[in-house]
C-alpha cells in the first residue's frame, strides 16, 4: 500500500511539472505564415457572389416528400415536380409499389388503366370468407403542366370497364372511389416510394 501511495504522489509531481512555466513561442502567432492578400477589382453596387453554381438537392432516402403535392383546384390532382417522362415512370413505379394492378396504358396518351378496389370492413370479411372482391376500372392522366406535371384519376366508362377486365370480375354499382385511389397513390409517392 506504501508503494501506490509513493507511486501516486510521484506521478501527482510528475504532472504538475509538465505545466509550470510558460514557453513565449506558444503565445505569438507573429511567426505564423499568412494567406496573400488579393486585390479586389469591384465596383460599389456589385454583387458578392458571381458563382451560378446550383447545389444538387439531397435525394430523399424513400418518398419524393416534397416533390409532390395535391394540387388546390377541384376535381382533385397530383403534381408532380417532374417533367412527363420522369413523372410516367415514376408513376409506374408508385403503382407497382402500391400493389395497384395495371391493365393497359397509352403512353402517348398519357394513360393508366388500373384496376382498383377501395378498402373497407367488406373488405377484410370477403379476405376471411375467401371472396374474391369486385374490382373497378379508373384511369389515371399524366399530363405536362409547365414544369411540373399534373395526375388526375377518373372512373373508366362501362365500355372501358367490360374491356378492360374479365367478365364478372367488375363491379357495375361501384362507388366512384377515383379521390380515395389519388390518396393513396399520392401517399406512395410521398412517403413509401423506393428506386
Amino acid at each position: 500500500m506504501m508503494e501506490q501511495t509513493i507511486k501516486s504522489v510521484l506521478l501527482a509531481v510528475a504532472l504538475v511539472s509538465c505545466g509550470v512555466g510558460e514557453d513565449p513561442r506558444y503565445n505569438s502567432t507573429d511567426m505564423l505564415e499568412r494567406p496573400p492578400v488579393l486585390p479586389r477589382n469591384r465596383q460599389a453596387g456589385d454583387a458578392d457572389c458571381c458563382d451560378d453554381a446550383v447545389i444538387p438537392k439531397k435525394r430523399h432516402k424513400k418518398g419524393l416528400e416534397d416533390d409532390v403535392y395535391l394540387g388546390q383546384s377541384t376535381p382533385l390532382h397530383i403534381k408532380l415536380k417532374q417533367p412527363f417522362d420522369n413523372a410516367w415512370l415514376t408513376l409506374g413505379l408508385a403503382l407497382k409499389q402500391s400493389e395497384i394492378r395495371i391493365t393497359d396504358h397509352e403512353r402517348d396518351k398519357g394513360l393508366y388503366y388500373v384496376a382498383y378496389h377501395a378498402g373497407s370492413i367488406f373488405e377484410s370479411l370477403g379476405s376471411l370468407l375467401k371472396v374474391e372482391p369486385k374490382t373497378v376500372l379508373y384511369v389515371l392522366k399524366v399530363e405536362p403542366d409547365g414544369v411540373e406535371t399534373k395526375i388526375s384519376a377518373v372512373l373508366a366508362s362501362a365500355m372501358e370497364q367490360s374491356s378492360g377486365l374479365e367478365k364478372g370480375r367488375y363491379d357495375d354499382e361501384a362507388d366512384d372511389d377515383a379521390e380515395e385511389l389519388l390518396y393513396k397513390v399520392f401517399e406512395t409517392l410521398r412517403d413509401d416510394l423506393e428506386e
